[in-house]
């Protein structure tokens, strides 16, 4: 295949070559209708160009309101990880590598080479609600897959709710020494949390499971504004022999009440998902679990999850209202010294060279916290 300067030299086809895929110039201009004046506009834009709806109501609704506004300032870039190479980038315009490496599977991994043998190819087909003594043929199959894991349990879900099945989970990390790796939907991370929170487990003292966030494409307008996609995959890996994937979700619902299925794979096949997770894993963010447990020390993750969970969408208001929550719990932990940090202004207090007052200090949750305040420079 010709790369883009071949294009040019050459004179084959039109420049710029037409982007792979569906893709359509009247669908983009119309999204950037529907962020930038809503769904009036969006529909507005249709009429005026004579185009067909594409989208369905709620799913104008579901960009509407998740449209996250410009940055008010660019995000950090990430540092570069200590085994990273200096020579992985690349100067042309097109790179070919990421000048990172992609994040390590620091548990262990089992070791295939390419085309190697993963058992004989087997497919076993489980429906909920199921007929005879298997009502719940779905739940039943993922926890006997988990109960029979030695090695490695790799997941990829959009929703994580159900406690039996994470019971399973650290059981197998604890009893058995299975490492377990899960990627989960941001979106609904949170309702993941309240489930651990709920049951008392502390994520930071589960050193054989390491549970990072992914989210789906994101849409980036001229204004700045992005629409992120969700994660609706979801398959999981057992030792690298097995795969169990289907339309199941982890929750209650999905194991109780919902019409499902699943399939559970080996052989051939289970390479090719051994591809994806490790693909998915290295688009994954961590997370911070220190900050997590900081927060649950200080009371304000219930905040934040009941203020996701309310809203099921990351507007802006929201938004703000958790950055507000989270900087409230780390103000929280200062202690008064003899020079004071104030995370709002980033300005600390010197005695030699300001005018400063006794900090106002206000009881709350039977410990003093530090009110913000001003400093006056002489």
């Amino acid at each position: 295949m010709a790369n883009p300067s071949q294009w040019l030299e050459e004179g084959a086809g039109r420049w710029p070559p037409r982007p792979p895929g569906p893709y359509s110039e009247a669908q983009r201009l119309a999204l950037e209708e529907l962020v930038a004046g809503g769904p009036e506009a969006l529909r507005a834009f249709l009429r005026r160009e004579q185009l067909p709806p594409f989208l369905s109501e709620p799913e104008v609704q579901a960009i509407a309101r998740g449209a996250l506004p410009p940055a008010a300032a660019p995000e950090p870039a990430a540092e570069p990880f200590a085994g990273a190479s200096l020579d992985a980038s690349s100067l042309t315009y097109f790179p070919d590598r990421s000048d990172l490496e992609p994040p390590a599977l620091e548990l262990g991994w089992p070791g295939f080479a390419s085309g190697a043998f993963r058992g004989l190819t087997r497919v076993e087909a489980h429906f909920q609600p199921g007929c005879g003594d298997s009502i719940y043929g779905c739940k039943e199959a993922v926890r006997r897959q988990i109960r029979s894991a030695r090695q490695m349990i790799a997941l990829v879900m959009d929703s994580f709710t159900d406690t039996d099945i994470f019971k399973d989970l650290l059981e197998a990390c604890s009893q058995r020494q299975v490492k377990a790796y899960i990627l989960l939907d941001q979106s609904s991370f949170s309702h993941f949390l309240k489930m651990c929170k709920d049951l008392g487990v502390d994520l930071e003292q589960e050193k054989l499971m390491r549970i990072r966030n992914i989210t789906g494409n994101t849409y980036y307008t001229r204004s700045g504004a992005k629409i992120v996609g969700k994660v609706c995959e979801k398959f999981m890996l057992i030792d690298g022999i097995r795969v169990t994937t289907g339309s199941y979700s982890f929750t209650w619902t999905d194991g109780k009440l919902n019409s499902s299925n699943i399939l559970i794979l080996s052989g051939p096949a289970v390479a090719h998902f051994d591809l994806e997770f490790r693909i998915l894993y290295a688009q994954s963010k961590p997370i911070n679990l220190k900050e997590l447990s900081s927060c649950r020390k200080n009371k304000v993750l219930d905040q934040v999850v009941s203020i996701t969970v309310a809203s099921r969408d990351l507007t802006r208001e929201n938004f703000l209202r958790m950055e507000f929550l989270y900087l409230r719990a780390f103000v929280g932990n200062l202690k008064r010294k003899r020079s004071w940090l104030h995370a709002s202004r980033e300005a600390v207090y010197v005695s030699n060279n300001a005018m400063h007052a006794s900090p106002p200090l206000t009881k709350r949750n039977g410990s003093l916290v530090m009110r913000p305040h001003w400093i006056i420079e002489r």
